[in-house]
């Protein structure tokens, strides 16, 4: 970027900075007279300090597979909690790769390695600088959650779990509590080729959620600290009403809806994976219909945390929809790119597919659906569509989340970010940027 251009850049920003600031020190003013930061803002390229100026929860994944250096080179001022992924759990439905961590260690405890305590000492190198940071161990995610099927219906089992969690937490200083990423109660989807799963896991995942709060409120009694207790969900509409999420949430202090991945090479379609709204009357494609079903489960809206994906789902051979028309969701598809996921990372679509003020390059074409509110880039020529959130269509989901009252925004996952997406998640919920 040339000077004349950096010094237009932190003008706009500087003068939106300013704006925005008038508009938090309106405290009667309605969320919606928010106004979206100006692109130079919005695709930055590098992460930004933030005053947390409106207490919302800013959220986001830092896998255990990635470098430490992800959390070494946070400030610490961008974010409130991180989901450390993942914790798996020993014995029935244990996964054979953590056969080493689990020796030793007797069934419904945690596989704990040296990793685990790498990244408790970056966290608490990252608390050092931004004490207000909460950390969570999440256990379980796609592949991971099979020990749950086998411990949840019974109380004994429920208990040596969540010994087992507080005895973490003890020997992990930097962790302040654990997050439950069961996929999924009733239903495994035979993530390992072994389907598992039963009605009772409907009520067993909530009698999880007591145990484990009772479990460290103890722990708060010896130590002196606080510990919280969160889940990351699915809101497909159907696995939500086998759930008993009415009772789980008076156990928990957050619920993370993954509100991502509607789309993808599980789906026969093509579509926005991560959409703020839906297309149709689904209640399974997009942000505001997941809350709609958690809210008519019995959840209240302040312990909800809004998904953001950190990365696109592709797919090739898409049939476009009538001339004009934004709307890919149901377009037929030959296949997905790039891999076997369909998945591409953020920092990646903005290298290669996105130029400095968020238009299309190298034969994308930027295609909004104000419907959706989500952004997607098409190629007429070679017929290959990508949804992805936005920086725009992240800040939108911040304002939503103000909104309707929600406890904030998350996103999956850190190291797949420049910087921008988490900037939009502050920017959002109200948070006022740090003057550089």
């Amino acid at each position: 970027m040339s000077l004349s251009l950096k010094t237009v850049a932190r003008a706009g920003l500087c003068a939106w900075m300013a704006a925005a600031a008038g508009m938090v020190q309106a405290a009667d003013a309605p969320a919606k007279a928010a106004k979206e930061p100006p692109v130079s803002t919005l695709f930055s390229g590098q992460f930004m300090d933030f005053e947390r100026s409106s207490g919302k929860v800013v959220g986001v994944y830092v896998p255990n597979w990635e470098p430490v250096s992800v959390v070494d080179r946070l400030g610490g001022h961008n974010v409130s909690h991180l989901l450390y992924a993942f914790l798996h759990v020993c014995g029935p439905g244990q996964l054979d790769k953590d056969a080493p961590r689990c020796e030793g260690k007797g069934d419904q405890q945690l596989a704990v390695s040296a990793i685990d305590s790498t990244f408790n000492d970056a966290f608490l190198r990252l608390k050092a600088r931004a004490p207000h940071v909460k950390v969570v161990a999440s256990v379980g995610g796609w592949g991971g959650s099979d020990p749950f099927f086998h411990l949840a219906n019974d109380a004994a089992k429920r208990a040596r779990f969540a010994e087992s969690v507080a005895d973490f937490l003890r020997s992990h200083p930097g962790f302040d509590g654990i997050d439950i990423d069961w996929e999924h109660p009733t239903s495994n989807g035979s993530a390992n080729g072994v389907p598992l799963g039963s009605p009772a896991d409907g009520q067993g995942y909530a009698d999880l959620m007591h145990t484990l709060r009772k479990t460290l409120d103890k722990l708060t009694g010896e130590t002196g600290r606080s510990y919280l207790v969160t889940s990351a969900i699915n809101t497909n509409a159907e696995m939500v009403s086998k759930i008993n999420y009415r009772d789980a949430a008076k156990a928990l202090d957050l619920i993370f809806m993954m509100s991502y991945d509607y789309f993808g090479p599980w789906t026969p379609t093509a579509g926005h994976h991560t959409a703020l709204h839906s297309r149709g009357n689904s209640p399974d494609e997009s942000l505001s219909a997941g809350l709609k079903t958690m809210l008519s489960a019995g959840v209240p809206a302040a312990k909800l945390v809004a998904g953001v994906g950190m990365y696109g789902r592709g797919f090739t051979g898409v049939v476009p929809p009538p001339a004009g028309s934004p709307n890919f969701n149901g377009q037929k598809r030959e296949g997905v790119f790039a891999g076997a996921d369909g998945s591409v990372i953020y920092r990646e679509i903005v290298a290669r597919y996105l130029d400095r003020q968020g238009r299309g390059k190298a034969g994308y074409q930027v295609v909004y659906d104000p419907q959706a509110q989500a952004y997607a880039l098409w190629n007429p020529s070679t017929r290959l569509y990508l949804g992805y959130d936005d920086p725009r269509a992240v800040w939108h989901k911040g304002r939503f989340a103000v909104e309707q009252g929600l406890a904030g925004v998350f996103a999956w996952e850190l190291s797949q970010d420049n910087g921008d997406l988490l900037n939009a998640m502050n920017l959002g919920v109200g948070h006022i940027p740090r003057p550089r």
